[in-house]
């Protein structure tokens, strides 16, 4: 009986021994974890080119450059008719003219289709320049309006739409920021750098 009883206090020790480390490893490892209620940051998302598109800004920046092409058009065939004109009298006078003075007529259209490609070519090159200027006036003050509207909308980190694989459904606050956009700054006014040449 007192070895029965020697052995029951034994195992009753081992066992009190045994329970200490387990909570002991258990307490460890749950102090290595995240806990489940841990704060999150608040992510939304936001496509910056429809955010430009969309707005008044932007669409007044499309409307001007579409004005502005559709008159580069209207020149540019304006300009072909009376080249391809020119082209076609010097064609029926080279029978009665010099050589000489043929080739100084052809020289003079040559130098003058030139000129008038070479112009018309920095026409379109001012219509991008324009555009560039544009978007970097719009994307340099919209900064601290997007930070008020994700302020509003609850988030605390805004990220680029077009980094996100999926995204729960109101996520995405471009909607919203472009209409806080628009009450801010409108369509922006007249633009800093010129549409057209002087």
């Amino acid at each position: 009986m007192q070895g029965a009883a020697a052995l029951a206090v034994v195992l009753g020790a081992a066992g009190l021994g045994l329970a200490a480390p387990l909570q002991a490893q258990s307490g460890f490892e749950f102090s290595l974890g995240v806990p489940a209620t841990a704060p999150q940051p608040v992510l939304r998302t936001i496509d910056d080119e429809r955010l430009f598109r969309q707005s008044q800004f932007g669409q007044r920046v499309a409307a001007e450059i579409e004005a502005a092409s559709s008159a580069l058009e209207a020149e540019n065939i304006r300009l072909l008719e009376e080249l391809t004109a020119r082209e076609d009298e010097l064609t029926a006078l080279r029978a009665e003219m010099t050589v000489e003075a043929f080739r100084a007529a052809a020289a003079a259209f040559d130098l003058q289709a030139e000129t008038a490609r070479r112009e018309q070519a920095e026409k379109r090159q001012r219509l991008v320049q324009f555009e560039e200027s544009e978007r970097r006036r719009f994307f340099g003050q919209i900064a601290p309006i997007l930070q008020d509207q994700l302020a509003e909308l609850g988030g605390q980190v805004l990220i680029d739409a077009r980094a996100v694989i999926i995204a729960a459904p109101g996520t995405d606050m471009t909607d919203e920021a472009v209409a806080a956009l628009d009450a801010a700054i409108g369509d922006g006014g007249q633009a800093p750098f010129p549409l057209t040449l002087p």
